[in-house]
């Protein structure tokens, strides 16, 4: 009889857990600009704002897969800045409620781009001197209850995209250097928008219990 008592404790307290992080669409969820991890990519490529690239495509994703509602958070931007709050990368808690509080949230969203890599085998095309490689782009994503400071979800979201390089002249106009390697500045924000969809992608499949329709 006490193992019984014992045991539908246990279930009504995970229950009561479950409950707890139950998500409603109608909540509004902010999402904050995405940093860097050190040393994960390139002086060169952070210079291009791919953190509040990363942010703009999840915002996108979500809008356009109705299950969110999703605060606009430029309009606050100034604020945020003159009071001191961190609006990018890895944020506190307690930062997280006061942003929370000035947009009306209930959750935020935010984290890194873990790394931004190009693949180590490059392809010559026609042996003319045409350099092709794939980008790998990797998000990692932290959803946040700021009523409790508990993050409810963590995704890591991946992206990938092809970049050419020809070798002609030591100046290229829109491109990166990822290592050694020469890529363009499209193909590293397609890499990152791929990541940012699968992020939102997963994410709906987690608090939904169902699958995204695969994009066209």
């Amino acid at each position: 009889m006490r193992c019984f008592l014992l045991h539908l404790i246990l279930i009504l307290a995970l229950s009561s857990m479950v409950e707890a992080v139950n998500f409603d669409k109608n909540q509004k969820i902010a999402v904050m600009d995405f940093g860097i991890h050190e040393k994960a990519i390139s002086q060169e490529i952070r210079s291009a704002n791919v953190g509040k690239a990363a942010c703009d495509y999840i915002i996108e994703a979500m809008v356009e897969s109705t299950y969110f509602n999703v605060a606009d958070r430029r309009g606050m931007q100034a604020k945020f800045d003159e009071e001191g709050l961190k609006t990018e990368g890895i944020i506190d808690p307690e930062t997280a409620k006061k942003i929370a509080d000035k947009l009306q949230c209930k959750y935020i969203i935010y984290g890194n781009i873990s790394d931004l890599t190009a693949s180590d085998i490059s392809t010559e095309v026609l042996a003319n001197g045409v350099k092709v490689y794939t980008i790998t782009a990797h998000i990692i994503a932290r959803m946040m209850d700021v009523d409790t400071g508990d993050i409810v979800n963590m995704v890591k979201g991946e992206g990938k995209s092809k970049s050419s390089f020809t070798q002609i002249g030591s100046y290229h106009t829109g491109y990166f250097k990822i290592g050694t390697k020469m890529v363009t500045q499209d193909s590293v924000h397609n890499a990152i928008k791929k990541a940012a969809c699968s992020t939102v992608d997963i994410l709906i499949e987690r608090l939904y219990e169902i699958k995204p329709k695969k994009k066209k």
